[in-house]
């Protein structure tokens, strides 16, 4: 059977019509598949979020789910640092009060001011001081304070003679003995002596690390050390200092310091901020160096 030249041209095109749309029918259909594909993936995933989500100890996605009254009854577990915690939307902010130079004859009422606010603080102690005061680092320890540590000496040249890291831990090491023979605790937080910066190098830090210990530095410095007999100017440096969600604020056991406490302590409340005590099971970074290591 012939056909001429028109009936050629209309039996093309209507072959050429059927290839378009089988071509049409099978993109359709791979497009299909590979948006059902993708709502399986998404829903599978979702699902194991869900099923592998902790129920013991909230985490950072759990606890962004939990009421407000529930959160009042957890304990804050602190990132590895600095983005503070949302709580239902809402940034939660937290203060970190840390006292250097103890056990001293302050250590008892400052335990007092803290016990009757309810408040929970880190205490970093001089090996030197610790005769005379073991009742006050026990008793620290057993209201749930912290018991940090803070050298033997606290003298400079002893410390960081050399650059190096011998007389440094070894200090440290006693002192930590010494804690751990009154509280039964083997503390692992230090704060060096006049801070880290700038004496305490990068080798230097690597052998603390590797010594086991972890090295707070602070946020702010209240300056009480310098300002006797001066409680509202202590206050006040707390007061311009204490602009983050996440503050550890620097005292000394002085005088001043008992004076000017209970104010700092209302004043961090009416701003906003609660009170946890050092958790070395939810550690966070807070030296000078930002050396995660520590």
């Amino acid at each position: 059977m012939k056909y001429n030249s028109q009936q050629r041209r209309n039996r093309r095109n209507s072959h050429n019509n059927r290839r378009l749309k089988k071509l049409l029918i099978i993109s359709i259909s791979l497009v299909l598949i590979f948006v059902a594909i993708i709502a399986i993936r998404n829903w599978t995933s979702s699902k194991n979020s869900l099923d592998s989500s902790p129920t013991s100890t909230p985490n950072a996605e759990t606890i962004s789910q939990t009421s407000a009254q529930e959160l009042m009854k957890i304990k804050m577990v602190p990132l590895g640092k600095v983005a503070p915690r949302e709580y239902n939307g809402q940034i939660r902010k937290v203060v970190y009060l840390t006292f250097d130079d103890g056990p001293s004859k302050y250590t008892e009422e400052l335990l007092d001011i803290l016990k009757q606010n309810d408040i929970k603080a880190t205490f970093f102690m001089q090996g030197a001081n610790i005769s005379g005061h073991e009742k006050s680092i026990k008793r620290l320890a057993d209201e749930g304070n912290y018991p940090g540590l803070h050298s033997m000496t606290h003298d400079y040249k002893k410390l960081y003679s050399g650059g190096g890291s011998a007389n440094f831990l070894n200090e440290f090491n006693q002192v930590q003995a010494l804690v751990k023979n009154i509280t039964g605790q083997k503390s692992t937080l230090i704060r060096a002596p006049y801070g880290s910066m700038p004496q305490i190098g990068g080798k230097f830090r690597e052998d603390i690390a590797n010594a086991g210990y972890k090295m707070w530095d602070w946020s702010t410095d209240s300056l009480d050390w310098k300002l006797p007999n001066k409680p509202d100017e202590v206050l006040n440096q707390v007061k311009k200092g204490a602009k983050h969600n996440l503050e550890v604020i620097l005292f000394h056991e002085k005088q001043q310091t008992i004076d000017a406490l209970p104010k700092i302590i209302q004043y961090l409340k009416q701003n906003g901020y609660e009170f946890e005590v050092y958790n070395p099971n939810a550690h966070f970074m807070m030296n000078f160096y930002k050396d995660k290591r520590l």
